[in-house]
């Protein structure tokens, strides 16, 4: 009997931000590190159970919306994007319905104290989630975070009633003094809670719920580059349907979607020069591409449950004739879903528009299939009934990157906005 897809909310939430981090290696486990310092700071101020399972939520995804922008992420120091990124990453997280609640906290994580103290018109986790992460970034990783803590809340202190909630900053003080905190940053992935009856910690996501998510987390992935837009929403619809030919079930179908959807999140470790680059890359440029298809394997295996989903899609440029990567698979090494996952990512390559060229037309997108399947490079049966029902598979792809087309446009237009009124910000600079 088939076990049911099922992961834990946690599990899948710690990977999308282990993920995240993948776009500024220098700021190694940004977000667990926010989540955890959020967290305790709603432990300690005695946030109600549920205001804290969304905090942690949302500061372990806090700046999903910084992956579409142009400017440099090394450092998070994109202080000029503040508002558009929060603005575009709660636009992300809102299109998945279990996330609505933290998408509000991403909408105001960077919101000053001064903006919101009137009227409690931002909530206090916004403002927690804004310490937290203001917190880390004054931290360098490697050294003992407790001797790093009063220089930090020295600098913390200039943004009092002004950047900062004043009870927020007090209970930050608080917890520095504790040496356990000091304990829990150095492994703050070992000590994720919610502090709220495990009420997170247990929560479980049922296909649908996964899908949803994972539908947001590729929207995230897609959004890196405009050369790679709605790929991941075209090889997921490819590959549930093509499975579902070859005779998978429900569940076998939804775990291929999931899989076709998450297949490239190892793309957010790929600079964004080799991304775009117009040219044929070079050998190094080619080796740091290619790390992608390991880095989807490592962020998805770790999730629990998640095996198949991992192999499936992060298996996705392994060859038939054993030519492909990362492992250099062949033959019946490959899982047929595996082989389902490739031969969909190919076929939507080559048949969507991309900014700097039109998909090919059917005969030329035809030839190459065959080609590749003549060449032992993809399954010559899936690609065969590809072809067999070719005009209907073409039509579900483009449908199903229409729609995320339309969740792209509404993070583009969060991003173009005008900022909101920055006189506190100007204040405290």
């Amino acid at each position: 009997m088939q076990q049911p897809l099922q992961v834990r909310l946690i599990d899948l939430t710690v990977a999308f931000s282990r993920a995240l981090d993948l776009v500024s290696p220098a700021v190694a486990s940004h977000h667990v590190h926010v989540g955890f310092i959020a967290a305790r700071l709603a432990e300690r101020l005695g946030l109600p159970d549920r205001d804290r399972c969304e905090l942690l939520l949302a500061s372990l995804m806090h700046d999903a919306g910084a992956v579409p922008l142009k400017a440099a992420l090394e450092g998070l120091m994109f202080e000029q994007d503040m508002d558009a990124h929060s603005r575009a990453g709660s636009v992300m997280l809102g299109t998945c319905p279990r996330l609505a609640d933290a998408a509000q906290l991403v909408r105001y994580h960077h919101e000053p104290w001064c903006h919101g103290s009137d009227a409690d018109a931002v909530p206090e986790a916004a403002h927690i989630i804004h310490m937290a992460d203001r917190l880390d970034v004054q931290l360098r990783r490697g050294e003992d975070p407790a001797q790093q803590f009063p220089r930090a809340l020295e600098r913390l202190e200039r943004g009092r009633s002004i950047l900062f909630r004043p009870e927020v900053l007090d209970a930050l003080h608080d917890l520095t003094a504790d040496p356990d905190f000091a304990a829990g940053l150095r492994a703050p992935e070992c000590h994720l809670h919610t502090g709220a009856g495990e009420r997170l910690e247990e929560e479980t996501l049922d296909p649908d719920g996964i899908i949803s998510f994972s539908s947001l987390f590729s929207l995230v992935i897609d959004s890196r580059s405009p050369f790679t837009a709605t790929h991941s929403s075209g090889v997921a619809e490819t590959a549930r349907l093509l499975g579902r030919w070859a005779g998978f079930n429900g569940t076998q179908s939804k775990s291929l979607y999931v899989a076709g959807l998450l297949h490239d999140i190892g793309k957010l470790g790929v600079p964004l020069d080799i991304l775009e680059k117009p040219g044929r890359l070079d050998d190094e440029e080619m080796r740091l591409m290619r790390r992608h298809a390991e880095h989807s394997m490592d962020i998805l295996a770790s999730v629990p449950g998640f095996t198949k989903v991992a192999t499936w899609g992060a298996l996705h440029h392994e060859r038939m004739d054993g030519s492909g990567y990362p492992y250099g698979l062949a033959g019946d090494d490959l899982p047929l879903p595996a082989r389902i996952v490739a031969v969909a990512d190919v076929f939507t390559a080559i048949a969507e528009d991309r900014p700097y060229r039109g998909g090919m037309p059917p005969d030329a997108a035809r030839a190459v299939l065959r080609e590749q399947a003549r060449d032992g490079k993809l399954d010559a049966d899936l690609v065969d009934l590809l072809l067999s029902r070719y005009e209907d598979m073409d039509e579900a792809r483009r449908q199903a990157q229409e729609l995320a087309r339309g969740e792209f446009d509404l993070v583009r237009v969060a991003l173009e906005q005008e900022p909101d009124d920055a006189t506190c910000r100007e204040t405290a600079a």
